[in-house]
């Protein structure tokens, strides 16, 4: 309802009405497709069940090795292929291993296939990346697998434009990948071009974050802008030559009408992200103020583009480059829009430049410090070489050569991004590049927001010190526990284990979780950005209980990051952890051969399973070689297991005694698997509460029914990762009641609904 000349409504009570209005409306309109996708989402009763019904190919992006990952639809058409498990339009998103076997299927065909679909259940951190969230955000029913044979089926004359397009955008990626098969920028040509990232390595991920380029990965608003205005200037320039065009329609207006659709067709075949819409949303306000030939103000087109953007998606919110992408604009709006200048007004040009790069540097402090847990020093440096080399030399010949198929134009892109990897590699490895920052409550981060707006505000409505001091909180010391006190995080990784021991000045890492590629390391997932959330650069000590897949899968990546002071475990001395461990200066010992220690008031005992001289030792299984660990204070105890069985259950007891495994809380031995926890070792121990991690529904049906209803009959209360996501227990000297935080608890939001059925399972 934008005004004759601009501007919204005039009268205050007006633009609250209108603000109240439109905030209901968001409301209903976000609850009632909340709704629609909580009914569409795969019930937690037909998790790993089998369906053949028929699907639409919605989208593909690539992976490495030949992978791909399509996101599909089931549209049945016959009653009898129609599930209570599938509703109809449900999307799924499947991982295709072998893609080139399917190259021939393209967006907007049907199928009919045999598939395995998973409900959308996935490990829950009590901080940090929720993809429950994103599934959500993305409409995505549940996951799937491909079972047999995929049979394609005859397409109908297919009229919407945006398959077309998606077919358009996949045509163009096929080109990219083939022309620059073995080119190690293949992976960020692509990225540039269509807004596929698959191929983008997570090491390549973290160096785009720490040097603060992330945002010119993908389809970047500023590229889109650019591209639009130089397709506007010159068509504005060819429409001049005509005077009979000029008299149907100025030459500006048609410059921009051109621009505007340029910029349409680049964000579509750039995949249609959140800062595409932006883009296309502004630009399409400013088309809009241009036409009704009045002053509209720069906050009236903000304002249009975020409202055509929640009303095309209404959970683009939930997206992280919704907040840094509308933040960021927000801010140069409002520093551009005062009448104040950093340096003298004929220096304009290079003036406004400096502005815009500080006020962003300062806007974005708080977001990154809450997403990513740290703060790029080197970014205004890093982007001032990389936003003019990418907009002016890497982005336009990768546009032409992907979008008229020209393999040189391809390589050049891809050549000139590999001279901007040299400077991007010499910032990464520059020890003061990035400041950790690690997670604060929300009223320190209140105050840090306030001390950001008083470093953008112009100088002197408030003292620039205050800004500076207000950010600086962001450096008070995180929550440790007191004196004799300590806490323990069961992370969830799913099938596996990874815990932490903290007390006061010292930290603990106990076994590292899985690791099936360099894509889904526990420790790059899940480990690593517990640390850095609680500030923590490495641990005291990292104990590897024993070289199993879902115990040591993310060791090395662990190792090699945070290197910690002592490298603990039962492998053997030529293992390659402990090779790896001594060359990175750790310390390494062997765990059954550990003295106990002590550290802040709290006992650390381990508890040897053989001598060293043992020869049976390495006839035993590695599970039964796991480092046994007891931690305790004056009124708590917790005893960590790993996979020890049955036999070294019975070892504990012949070489310790009941008195040295008695321990309040337990850590069930091998994921509760059935070969564990025998009644003789659980009467040794004695536990009031039993913890669990394993993986919801797990292939080896951990935990054990009749491991569960021993507990159970011996009074001890049980919890397990599965249902609860991690764990965070705290024990205090002082209260005999441990204080308890549940992930499931602390982060409960309606797109978790559908996991209460998990409970019990």
């Amino acid at each position: 309802m934008l005004g004759i000349r601009g501007g919204v409504s005039k009268s205050i009570l007006e633009k609250i009405s209108w603000f109240i209005l439109g905030a209901v409306m968001a409301q209903m309109c976000a609850g009632l497709q909340a709704a629609a996708h909580q009914h569409a989402q795969v019930p937690l009763s037909c998790n790993k069940q089998k369906i053949k019904s028929e699907f639409r190919l919605l989208e593909k992006t690539f992976r490495d090795n030949s992978a791909q990952t399509w996101l599909i639809e089931h549209t049945p058409e016959s009653p009898w292929l129609k599930s209570d498990c599938l509703m109809n339009g449900a999307r799924l998103q499947v991982f295709v291993e072998n893609a080139t076997t399917y190259q021939k299927l393209l967006p907007g065909e049907f199928f009919r296939a045999m598939v395995r679909i998973k409900s959308p259940k996935a490990p829950l951190q009590l901080e940090g990346f929720d993809v429950h969230r994103h599934w959500f955000a993305n409409r995505i029913a549940g996951t799937a697998q491909l079972k047999g044979e995929l049979e394609k089926l005859p397409e109908a004359a297919m009229l919407n434009p945006l398959v077309w397009m998606e077919r358009a955008r996949l045509h163009v990626a096929n080109t990219i990948v083939t022309a620059l098969q073995n080119h190690p920028e293949r992976a960020l040509v692509l990225a540039m071009v269509v807004g596929d990232q698959g191929l983008i390595s997570a090491e390549d991920r973290e160096m785009f974050n720490a040097t603060g380029i992330a945002h010119l990965v993908a389809i970047s608003g500023l590229h889109i802008t650019l591209f639009a205005m130089l397709a506007g200037k010159f068509l504005s320039a060819l429409w001049r030559r005509s005077s009979l065009l000029c008299l149907l329609l100025p030459a500006p207006l048609a410059g921009s009408a051109f621009g505007l659709l340029f910029a349409v067709l680049y964000g579509l075949i750039a995949g249609w992200g959140v800062p595409a819409q932006r883009t296309v949303f502004m630009l399409f306000a400013l088309f809009v103020g241009q036409v009704r030939a009045g002053h509209q103000s720069s906050w009236d087109t903000f304002f249009l583009a975020l409202f055509l953007t929640l009303a095309f998606d209404n959970w683009a919110v939930q997206d992280a480059g919704f907040i840094l992408s509308f933040g960021a604009v927000a801010l140069l709006i409002l520093v551009t829009q005062g009448h104040y200048y950093f340096i003298k007004p004929q220096h304009e040009f290079i003036a406004n430049a400096l502005k815009a790069q500080y006020t962003v540097t300062i806007g974005l402090i708080l977001p990154c410090a809450i997403l990513f847990n740290q703060q790029s020093l080197i970014s205004p440096v890093a982007n001032a070489l990389s936003i003019p080399w990418m907009s002016f030399v890497s982005t336009p010949l990768a546009l032409i050569g992907g979008l008229t198929q020209q393999a040189w134009a391809l390589l050049l892109a891809a050549d000139s991004l590999s001279v901007q990897r040299e400077w991007l590699v010499y910032f990464n490895e520059l020890s003061w590049a990035t400041v950790p920052v690690h997670n604060q409550p929300w009223w320190i981060n209140a105050l840090v927001a306030t001390g950001c707006l008083v470093l953008i505000l112009p100088a002197g409505l408030i003292a620039r010190w205050v800004g500076i001091g207000l950010i600086g909180l962001l450096a008070l010391p995180p929550p440790r526990p007191e004196h004799n006190d300590f806490w323990m995080t069961l992370m969830d990784v799913g099938q596996g284990t990874a815990i932490s021991i903290q007390t006061r000045k010292h930290l603990l890492i106990y076994d590292a979780g899985p690791a099936f590629n360099s894509r889904s390391d526990s420790a790059r997932r899940v480990v690593l950005p517990w640390m850095a959330a609680h500030g923590y650069r490495q641990a005291n000590m990292f104990m590897l209980s024993h070289d199993d897949a879902d115990h040591s899968g993310g060791a090395p990546l662990l190792l090699q990051k945070s290197v910690p002071a002592q490298f603990a475990s039962s492998i053997d001395k030529q293992h390659h952890l402990n090779l790896l461990a001594q060359t990175l200066q750790s310390s390494t010992s062997n765990c059954h051969t550990l003295k106990p220690w002590t550290w802040d008031g709290v006992t650390f005992t381990p508890l040897g399973l053989h001598s060293p001289h043992d020869k049976s030792q390495k006839l035993l299984a590695k599970n039964n070689q796991s480092c046994v660990l007891r931690i305790s204070n004056t009124l708590h105890s917790v005893l960590l297991t790993g996979d020890i069985e049955a036999i070294s259950e019975m070892t504990l007891l012949a070489q310790h005694g009941a008195n040295a495994l008695r321990s309040r809380v337990l850590v069930v031995p091998h994921h509760g698997s059935k070969t564990s926890s025998t009644t003789p070792f659980l009467r040794a121990v004695r536990p009031e509460y039993a913890l669990i991690q394993s993986g919801w529904e797990n292939q080896f049906g951990h935990p054990h029914r009749h491991v569960i209803e021993r507990y159970e009959t011996m009074g001890v209360q049980w919890s397990n990762t599965a249902q609860n996501g991690a764990m965070k227990w705290k024990f205090n000297h002082m209260n005999v009641q441990p204080e308890v935080l549940n992930a499931h608890q602390q982060r409960q939001r309606y797109w978790h609904m559908h996991e209460s059925g998990a409970k019990g399972r």
